[in-house]
């Protein structure tokens, strides 16, 4: 349908067009008054385009228009004789509210016109008959009656019409959001079970295996690898169709996206007869601004198209960089390869959805033949453009031209010889290890919880894992300890990761507003990112996890002072604050650690409160229970042993050294029972542990006590 304003401009020319024909023909047999007398035809056109600007209400303005308009002409009509056309004036004027499918207004038009009509009939026949007979005029009028009522129904019509359109459109509108929420929850549900996959690979990858084995374990991961690539490219293909896809332009270094992209395609024909060429302009600028994530994939499309139909030869990376000022250029860049080659009738098909063509020929060729669509549609949005040509059997070369702004124009200077590319295929190396680090993990399934725990592992920590968000939201508001950084996952039962970020930084301390929360993410829809930062995140890790970008947001979040870098496979030693630690911070480094004791369980056994939690260990570690438990053992009065033995259990339960409150507890009920047997296999055992145990807390205790710095 026309919209509202289209509908008045061509109604407003059509009856400018009329007024102008009435001037002309005024002026010609009556003179200039009577031509300035039918120029108050343009009244209705200067009454409907002031009510358009200040009037949002269509039937206002529409009403205005056909009354004004009805009555200037009977009066222009009236003047300058012409009372017999007047039918037809009136006949075209209600074209225009047809055209706006408005069936009421159409009804009030064709009634206020044909009184008109009917009244001049009756009381001005005699006018009429000067220009027109009246047997005419009264086949007119049953003409205008006939006019009308089709009008009418043609509204009506048009209206049903119009209707049933925004029906099928909200239909659309549905059907598309619908799609959008299944794929998001597709991206989650394939995700999960893929993080435990490519997770698991990695770390039976890290053992030391039979050669069999570690090929099996390479062709697991390769294949995941695979997969997630072809759910990316649907994902994406989805999002571009939707309109929901965004580009984030931000600083960039040109040649760190080169060395991105070419390891990896270095990779892909490690096992291949043909030659990598780089042709790189030296004097492309140094840092750009643009969407980096998105001319990554753009490149990697490309160059894994070359490197899927290209058995022979070489592949052919041009980039040059054309100026347009100081701060503003194009990319020009062309891959061409000396593969297959595409067909002239092919062509067509290129840069289209699905479209991967000949696919007899190339059906070992892995993909979903969206990579030529996505990339052509990203160019687009970044404002560039994308073609092709080929010969078949010598090559295709594909070229895009993008234009970028400039950060810092001092040239790149990228070597045009490809070995010096820093490959990265090899496994990735950790850069630090974090052995004192507290860092608590929040995810529902227990098999990404695993993954994760042992991922993490590598970096010398061992995390606290929660499998609900309700649970960290009490440890949080509880802060028996003070983690350093919390993995938390989006998709949870009851509640999830957003609204357990929410509550946590909605509680009153400013360590539950300020620690470091990690969105831990199979989900890769646009929008979930947003929807983590608004919640209070600060960063986001999409499943599966890769280790490298584990590195990074722990490197991003985690103290500096609790991070042992290392270099050259050698670890150094972290810097030393500049800053005196709170009393807080030395309660956790000295107690936390200590062996065989749960911190946090002792904690919440005195209601939460740390310092009541020191003076019991203070206690604990003067206590002198193991002499009184060693002498009833030896005059093997188990009565007394059991009394002693339940005294100790106690003990450590409050403490949270749950190992050693069992045993005890197991002695105690032996004591009771009277089980000498028992009590002499385990007492000794056990007694050294304890005694261990109070060492520890001893020294610990100790250097709490010692004064900082």
């Amino acid at each position: 349908m026309l919209p509202f304003s289209t509908t008045i401009v061509l109604s407003l020319i059509e009856y400018f067009c009329v007024i102008v024909l009435h001037v002309i023909y005024a002026l010609g047999h009556y003179g200039v008054e009577s031509a300035l007398w039918a120029a108050l035809g343009f009244i209705p056109i200067l009454l409907t385009v002031l009510l358009f600007r200040l009037s949002t209400k269509e039937a206002v303005i529409v009403r205005a228009f056909y009354i004004s308009m009805l009555i200037a002409s009977y009066l222009i009509s009236w003047k300058i004789q012409t009372l017999g056309m007047l039918i037809m004036v009136y006949f075209a004027g209600a074209l225009m509210i047809a055209l706006h499918s408005n069936r009421k207004l159409m009804l009030e038009y064709s009634i206020v016109s044909s009184v008109i009509i009917i009244v001049m009939a009756i009381f001005q026949m005699d006018t009429i008959d000067k220009v027109c007979p009246s047997q005419l005029y009264y086949i007119y009028m049953i003409l205008y009656a006939f006019g009308m009522v089709t009008l009418v129904f043609m509204a009506s019509g048009i209206k049903n019409y119009k209707q049933k359109m925004e029906e099928k459109n909200e239909e659309a509108q549905n059907a598309l959001e619908a799609k959008s929420n299944f794929l998001a929850n597709m991206s989650h549900e394939i995700r999960t079970p893929m993080n435990a996959i490519c997770g698991m690979a990695q770390l039976l990858s890290e053992r030391d295996l039979g050669a069999e084995e570690s090929e099996y374990i390479e062709t697991i991961q390769k294949s995941s690898e695979s997969l997630l690539s072809i759910i990316n490219e649907i994902l994406d293909f989805s999002k571009i169709d939707s309109g929901k896809m965004e580009i984030n332009e931000e600083e960039y270094h040109f040649n760190s996206l080169i060395h991105d992209v070419l390891s990896i395609i270095e990779f892909r024909l490690k096992d291949k007869s043909v030659k990598l060429i780089t042709e790189i302009n030296p004097n492309i600028p140094r840092v750009l601004i643009g969407d980096e994530l998105r001319i990554r994939q753009i490149l990697i499309n490309l160059l894994n198209n070359a490197v899927n139909f290209t058995h022979r030869g070489s592949i052919t990376l041009k980039i040059v960089w054309v100026a347009r000022d100081d701060d503003k250029g194009v990319l020009e860049v062309e891959v061409k390869d000396t593969g297959i080659g595409i067909s002239e009738e092919n062509m067509g098909k290129l840069f289209k959805a699905f479209g991967q063509i000949d696919t007899r020929k190339n059906r070992n060729v892995e993909g979903t033949g969206l990579g030529l669509a996505i990339s052509k549609n990203l160019l687009e949005l970044m404002g560039g453009s994308i073609w092709a040509t080929s010969v078949p059997d010598f090559g295709s070369t594909f070229s895009f031209s993008l234009p970028q702004k400039v950060k810092d124009k001092r040239p790149s200077n990228y070597k045009n010889d490809h070995n010096i590319v820093v490959r990265q295929n090899d496994e990735f190396k950790i850069s630090f290890k974090a052995p004192t680090a507290r860092v608590m993990i929040v995810d529902d399934n227990k098999v990404n919880l695993l993954v994760a725990y042992e991922i993490m592992k590598r970096f010398g920590f061992e995390a606290t894992t929660i499998d609900n968000g309700a649970e960290a939201l009490n440890r949080i508001e509880e802060h028996l300890i003070t983690y350093d950084i919390i993995f938390m996952d989006h998709m949870m039962p009851f509640m999830d990761g957003v609204e357990t970020t929410e509550k946590i930084r909605a509680l009153d301390s400013q360590y539950a507003k300020e620690i470091p929360i990690v969105a831990l993410t199979a989900n890769a829809i646009k929008g979930v990112e947003r929807q983590f930062k608004e919640a209070g995140m600060n960063d986001y890790l999409s499943k599966p996890i890769h280790v490298d970008q584990l590195n990074e947001v722990l490197k991003r979040w985690l103290p500096i002072e609790k991070q042992v870098r290392i270099v050259d496979g050698e670890e150094m030693k972290p810097m030393p604050s500049s800053a005196e630690k709170t009393r807080e911070q030395r309660e956790e480094d000295v107690l936390f650690g200590l062996k065989g004791v749960n911190m946090e369980t002792g904690i919440r056994n005195c209601g939460g409160n740390r310092n009541v939690y020191i003076r019991i260990l203070q206690t604990f570690s003067s206590s002198n229970l193991h002499s009184g438990l060693e002498t009833y053992y030896e005059a093997s009065d188990w009565n007394n042993y059991e009394v002693i033995a339940h005294s100790i259990k106690g003990a450590c339960r409050n403490i949270g050294a749950e190992d050693i409150a069992e045993k005890a507890y197991q002695l105690e009920l032996a004591g009771k029972r009277g089980d000498d047997k028992f009590i002499r296999a385990n007492h000794h055992d056990f007694l050294d542990e304890y005694r261990e145990l109070i060492s520890t807390i001893t020294k610990a205790i100790i250097e709490f006590n010692r004064p900082n710095g």
